[in-house]
């Protein structure tokens, strides 16, 4: 049985203290967002556009989860968070939507916590 996918996933990362090319030296990616303030920035990266939003989603928390730990440590970001967003059916009474083990040990190992953003839709 396939899991049932998410409308979209991203991960946050708060009280960013490097400046964005620092950061996506750091991370080996291109962050997608980056929105700096006065004091700290905020960064984040989406999960894309595919067909398999949780394989993705691991791959992407592998590849810079070991260094996560580390910008955290440093006080360089603040802790992560990955932000996943699901539609709630106007037609539907109740909803749930799972989230892989898997992703759920690595975003842990990583240090990042996992939020669920709800909908109103179709």
């Amino acid at each position: 049985m396939k899991l049932s996918q998410p409308l979209t996933v991203v991960i946050r990362i708060p009280n960013v203290a490097l400046s964005r090319s620092d950061l996506d030296t750091s991370l080996k990616l291109q962050v997608d967002r980056y929105e700096p303030s006065s004091r700290l920035a905020y960064a984040q990266i989406d999960n894309g556009d595919h067909e398999d939003q949780w394989a993705a989603l691991l791959d992407l928390i592998r590849s810079i989860g070991a260094v996560i730990p580390g910008l955290l440590a440093k006080g360089e970001i603040g802790r992560p968070s990955v932000d996943v967003a699901m539609v709630f059916p106007d037609s539907l009474m109740a909803k749930y939507l799972t989230i892989p083990a898997d992703v759920v040990a690595a975003a842990g190992e990583a240090g990042m916590g996992i939020e669920v953003s709800v909908y109103r839709g179709e």
